[in-house]
């Protein structure tokens, strides 16, 4: 692998970047918006843009040498096919924003191919920054990042959440840093079912009250029963009354 031409300026494509830096001969970005100066003889071409976009961009690309690929987590290898000779999936299973300092070491990546050549290639390209390189056809990726957005996005939204509920009462998210800490770190440990707590495991259904009564009617006071109705019903107890 001598060339890899990324395509996109996000912040997955800016962080592939910094991945990949000096360990190729000839490592290029360009945006997907004009894709001007866009190479047509690069070993590798990661198309890294949103999910709605990949169809969009790769309709516009001139025939190419190399390989395209995605790095979508939620879309099928096959949307490429109309496009390349050779394509596949290099999905690199992480948050990314710009700025932030990642161990890329560390970062998953899951590799699907239009053959077993291609699918080699792209192990290979993630080889240069991480060991952890896996298999995954479209619908294994489909399972992951789904679990990814419940893990992730999902979770940050809650934090989000409990960030503004404290700001709005004189205090900051740092108050919560120990127990956010302390869970993340329990759920790495042990089973996250193993590890629940709280009111809605212990049946505590006046608790659960007060707080609905206190949020009012309100989008938090919905996920709040939302969420306390589906761990009530994991570990086998009544969901809430209405009030």
């Amino acid at each position: 692998m001598k060339s890899i031409t990324i395509i996109g300026t996000g912040n997955v494509a800016t962080h592939l970047c910094i991945a990949l830096a000096g360990t190729v001969e000839e490592l290029i970005n360009i945006p997907s918006r004009s894709l001007e100066d866009l190479p047509t003889d690069s070993d590798l071409y990661i198309l890294s843009v949103s999910d709605d976009a990949i169809e969009t961009v790769a309709s516009q690309l001139p025939p190419l040498k190399g390989i395209l690929t995605h790095t979508s987590g939620s879309k099928p290898m096959d949307i490429l096919a109309p496009y390349a000779e050779r394509y596949g999936v290099f999905y690199p299973l992480q948050t990314f924003t710009k700025g932030s300092d990642l161990n890329y070491s560390e970062i998953p990546v899951f590799i699907e191919g239009s053959s077993p050549e291609v699918a080699a290639t792209l192990s290979g390209v993630a080889a240069l920054f991480t060991s952890r390189i896996y298999p995954a056809d479209s619908a294994r990726r489909k399972v992951l990042h789904v679990a990814s957005v419940f893990a992730c996005n999902y979770v940050n939204h809650l934090w989000s959440i409990a960030d503004r509920i404290l700001r709005d009462n004189g205090m900051g998210l740092d108050v919560l840093y120990p127990l956010m800490n302390a869970t993340l770190e329990k759920a790495m440990r042990i089973p996250p079912h193993e590890g629940q707590t709280g009111p809605a495991i212990r049946d505590d259904k006046q608790v659960l009250l007060s707080h609905l009564q206190m949020l009012g009617a309100s989008a938090d006071a919905d996920i709040y029963r939302l969420l306390g109705n589906s761990i009530l019903k994991e570990y086998n107890h009544e969901t809430l009354p209405e009030l």
